[in-house]
């Protein structure tokens, strides 16, 4: 157990989640709040501790679509997505994803992902991701081109409570505006098997003062993260969540979430929807996925 405290304090103190271009569907539909769920390929991008959890071989595509990101006139964004994840056919569970981003002429490109987890302990599962970015922005001398890590580790314990910390981009992309150096702790807990409750807190460590010049000074920045998700008839899936966000550069803005999907043993489909309270009218991300189980 001393062994299992320093882990998570060390990780807690030097890994500094990230400001991603990705976060799934059903992820969005609990308000962000899934770092100690991740219960699907999401876990990739979120926390990759999470693959070991289930023992199966999963395809997921999704799309996800903001018609106005980030401003009343901004770009309209699409995110298509690919993963893999394998936890049937080998000790180490492995997860690969392609993730393709369009937003007009204000950001294109792909980010690759190799993500890998296994389980140290019969309670502690530890995951790290290596991903690859390539993004073109506003023009050349804003293009990102970087290899970097993520590194979570995801806690089970006999009473439905999961513990989750998770350090993003711990090499310094650079890209101080969406991978920024930072750090997320959550909570998940399970009164029974089909209902559980996610708490997340992130951390942006390289939050610039200034969204005009993410070079400049760069202050902390946190967000919250709250969300509840349901299993009904043993098929059909509720999700819920609200986020308080003062992470991204810019003023605070806050989003509520929903989310249904069903599943069954072979495949299973998730839509969700995230929306800002202080702007209503736009800005909102509408998401859809696909999952086979193999």
């Amino acid at each position: 157990m001393r062994h299992l405290w320093s882990l998570w304090l060390v990780l807690a103190l030097a890994a500094p989640a990230a400001a991603d271009d990705f976060l799934g569907v059903r992820p969005l539909g609990t308000g962000g709040a899934h770092r100690a769920i991740v219960n699907g390929n999401d876990a990739i991008e979120l926390n990759p501790a999470g693959m070991s959890q289930f023992q199966r071989y999963s395809l997921e595509l999704q799309y996800l679509l903001t018609p106005k990101f980030g401003a009343s006139d901004g770009e309209m964004e699409h995110v298509f997505h690919a993963s893999v994840v394998d936890n049937q056919t080998q000790p180490v569970a492995t997860g690969l994803a392609y993730t393709r981003v369009e937003r007009g002429g204000a950001k294109a490109g792909n980010r690759f992902d190799l993500a890998t987890s296994y389980p140290i302990s019969e309670n502690v599962i530890l995951g790290t991701d290596i991903y690859y970015i390539n993004f073109d922005r506003d023009g050349k001398e804003d293009a990102v081109d970087a290899v970097t890590v993520d590194v979570g580790v995801l806690v089970h314990t006999a009473i439905g409570l999961n513990l989750a910390v998770v350090g993003y981009a711990l090499t310094n992309t650079g890209d101080y505006l969406e991978h920024p150096v930072s750090m997320a702790a959550g909570v998940s807990y399970a009164p029974f098997r089909t209902l559980q409750f996610g708490f997340d807190f992130f951390s942006n460590f390289q939050r610039p003062k200034d969204p005009a010049n993410p070079t400049g000074e760069k202050e902390s920045g946190f967000s919250y993260h709250f969300g509840a998700e349901y299993l009904a008839l043993g098929q059909v899936t509720i999700r819920a969540g609200y986020t308080i966000d003062q992470a991204r550069p810019g003023a605070e803005e806050q989003f509520w979430s929903a989310g249904a999907g069903w599943v069954s043993e072979t495949v299973a489909v998730d839509f969700g929807y995230r929306g800002p309270i202080s702007h209503g009218s736009w800005g909102g991300t509408f998401a859809f996925a696909l999952r086979l189980f193999m």
